[in-house]
């Protein structure tokens, strides 16, 4: 039986799905989670395997080879996890042992893509996803409740593309894009005092691809993605033991990324895909919130380094009905033992991922997936320190322990072809 959707409430539902979004991190503050067909794999063959319209966010260029008018929204939802065991060491008062449990939350990714071919070569889309996120929430009275509490920053983007297809085997894409950011950086430095800022910003950023199927059986992409620099203007408010509020401003940059891509068909059941990904964190130097007078109120360093993420897929055609999908990833982290942060809790992580697609009509059908993450434990010694000058205040003493952490990530995506 034959099932149709309106083109506006799916356009409609997409666009407001990807707008309600709540973040948790992956390697570093980036977000990988923009499909869950692509989930099931990994992400190998993101930039190369025009499976569906969710192409856009990775390379835009591929929406040159999908078949006809249409639309992917869906949801990947992470559980909340992460541990803490350790203690602040030093002055004013040294804790015992202390454990924190669950400070990653729970998170909704939506996202959401629609794609409309206007002749033999040109192809346009509209796109809403996350590529950058972060939501750290510690309990009250944690060990290093003084350097941070919450850590949230949310990035959205709302991209136009557009693919142009110069042969049957070579296509382009470029998409533009505004990116949305918003941030809330909350803690409890001594003297009962809580201090919270909040701010956001708006930006025009870009990507661009290419994709060329090499033969019949073998497609490679790559795709690069500009980087996010963001101007936060926003409010530090005190409240306990001072009150008081000012304006306060946070530079921030996302750095840029570049994707590889290749996905080969052994035959009608079994297909290959990998992909690289190599992301530009080494541009992430600092938290630095400053004042209307220039002062530095709350500095993190953060001396992120470059990272490569490298994942392997296959999928297998099970019948006219369902595909199946697994994956391995190894993500690399920007951070190490020598700088880990209490904001920034990261490190190198696992993902093995499994999924499948139920066609469930001739012009709709429905991906699942599942990712298991693993973090290696990191160690942290943390002080608080002064500002861009260099140095660390003794009077806050040290936060050292150990973070342990693996995630659950469950996806869900409706492909509809008009």
């Amino acid at each position: 039986m034959q099932f149709h959707l309106n083109r506006k409430v799916v356009l409609t539902a997409a666009i407001a799905m990807a707008s309600q979004v709540s973040y948790v991190q992956a390697a570093g503050y980036g977000i990988n989670e923009q499909s869950a067909s692509y989930l099931g794999t990994g992400f190998a063959g993101r930039a190369s395997n025009a499976i569906d319209a969710s192409i856009s966010a990775t390379n835009p260029a591929g929406i040159s080879f999908l078949k006809g008018e249409q639309a992917s929204v869906g949801v990947d939802v992470i559980l909340e996890g992460g541990s803490f065991e350790g203690e602040r060491e030093g002055s004013p008062a040294p804790t015992g042992n202390t454990k924190t449990d669950d400070f990653q939350q729970t998170s909704f990714v939506p996202f959401g893509y629609y794609v409309i071919p206007v002749d033999e070569k040109l192809t346009v889309g509209l796109a809403g996803y996350a590529p950058y996120g972060i939501h750290l929430d510690y309990e009250d009275g944690w060990a290093g409740e003084w350097l941070g509490g919450k850590t949230l920053v949310e990035v959205m983007n709302l991209q136009g593309t557009v693919s142009y297809k110069f042969r049957d085997d070579v296509s382009v894409g470029f998409g533009l894009i505004a990116s949305h950011v918003k941030g809330e950086l909350t803690s409890k430095p001594f003297g009962a005092v809580n201090t919270k800022m909040d701010g956001d910003d708006t930006i025009l950023a870009w990507n661009v691809g290419a994709i060329w199927n090499v033969t019949e059986a073998t497609t490679v992409g790559a795709s690069y993605h500009s980087k996010l620099d963001f101007k936060l203007s926003g409010d530090l408010t005190k409240s306990g033991a001072q009150t008081g509020t000012e304006k306060v401003e946070l530079n921030l940059v996302m750095p840029e990324k570049v994707m590889f891509s290749a996905t080969h068909r052994f035959d009608d059941q079994w297909t290959v895909m990998a992909d690289a990904t190599w992301t530009r964190w080494s541009r992430f130097e600092e938290f630095n919130v400053v004042n209307s007078s220039g002062a530095s109120v709350n500095y993190v360093p953060m001396n992120w380094k470059d990272t490569w993420a490298l994942s392997l897929g296959t999928s297998y055609q099970l019948d006219e009905n369902w595909l199946l999908r697994a994956g391995y990833m190894f993500d690399q982290a920007p951070v190490n033992n020598d700088n880990r942060t209490v904001r920034a809790p990261d490190a190198n992580r696992n993902w093995f991922t499994f999924g499948a697609n139920l066609k469930t009509s001739e012009n709709m059908n429905i991906d699942f997936a599942y990712a298991y993450v693993k973090l290696q434990d990191g160690k942290i010694s943390e002080s608080k320190a002064v500002g861009p000058a260099g140095g660390v205040d003794p009077s806050y003493g040290t936060v050292v322990g150990e973070y342990k952490s693996s995630s659950h990530i469950f996806g869900v995506q409706l492909n509809y072809l008009f």
